[in-house]
């Protein structure tokens, strides 16, 4: 056998199954503390192949290209490391939706989706095309005031963000989902860049966990963008500043709904009642944590 054989025959020797991979990336993901370590194995290697998860069971037993595996092998080891697997692949799914994400915006998590179903629960006509003015304040991605547009044909969505790199995130989003001319976006980091009663409803995923609680929080967060995580001392900062002046930027009748940390229940309820809110309430997730937060005014 001559050498250039001897080099091709070690490259087919080297190749592996799909199947191969996904086990042994479970494992090194397991290792490395990932949650769910065989989902993300298996939505690296989906998305390493450009196919859905129904395509990927049926090429398990298929060889891996070799420009695939060099791929998949780069990714694995960047989630080995704690990194989002959002953020490796530059997308997450939100209410049947892709998104794409960026390390300028937090990850789309699924108990976010309680501030959708919630909003579609209270203006049902929505969905008819009856017009509704919502805010979206700190909308990162955009996942929120994106999917309130496709939802609501009639909605017109002001989405407000600090981050000016968050917002082009947002925009590409919106243009992704042909929203975009209902989606206006705004650079503002607080309810006071607006005008009295300019909303029907609003919708925020503020910064709700404390300075301590991040610190000791799991390693993929230090990967997100600390200013959408950190509530400050008591985790409440921004959660305060946004009930306080809520009453004055809805219209009479109009909701803040808000998602909020699991302990933050009785703080945040006094906060409501304070800022006179006539109805307020609190939806648990599917964990039993208290998760959102809902005040009408």
């Amino acid at each position: 056998m001559n050498a250039t054989t001897s080099q091709a025959s070690e490259r087919v020797e080297q190749r592996v199954t799909l199947r191969q991979w996904v086990a042994r990336a479970t494992c090194s993901l397991h290792t490395a503390g990932v949650r769910d370590a065989r989902v993300a194995a298996e939505w690296l290697a989906l998305e390493a192949l450009g196919v859905d998860r129904a395509a990927l069971y049926v090429r398990l037993d298929d060889c891996l290209p070799p420009t695939v595996a060099a791929r998949l092998e780069a990714w694995l080891r960047r989630c080995a490391a704690r990194e989002p697997v959002a953020y490796v692949v530059g997308r997450r799914e939100f209410w049947s939706r892709e998104f794409l994400v960026t390390p300028a915006v937090l990850v789309p998590r699924p108990e976010s989706e309680l501030l959708i179903e919630e909003a579609l629960r209270r203006f049902p006509r929505a969905r008819q095309g009856t017009p509704v003015c919502a805010g979206d304040i700190g909308t990162g991605s955009g996942c929120l005031a994106v999917t309130l547009a496709c939802e609501w044909p009639g909605a017109t969505v002001i989405a407000s963000d600090i981050s000016g790199p968050a917002l082009a995130v947002a925009r590409a989003n919106a243009e992704r989902h042909g929203v975009a001319s209902r989606v206006h976006l705004l650079a503002a980091c607080s309810l006071q860049a607006f005008a009295a009663e300019s909303f029907d409803l609003l919708v925020a995923n503020p910064p709700y966990l404390s300075t301590a609680e991040l610190e000791g929080a799991e390693p993929e967060l230090r990967f997100e963008p600390r200013a959408a995580l950190d509530g400050g001392r008591d985790g409440l900062a921004v959660i305060r500043d946004l009930i306080a002046d809520a009453g004055r930027v809805l219209r009479p009748g109009g909701w803040l709904l808000m998602e909020i940390g699991g302990t933050q229940r009785e703080a945040v309820v006094n906060l409501l009642r304070q800022a006179g809110a006539r109805e307020w309430w609190i939806r648990h997730d599917l964990a039993g944590w208290p998760r959102l937060a809902a005040g009408r005014w």
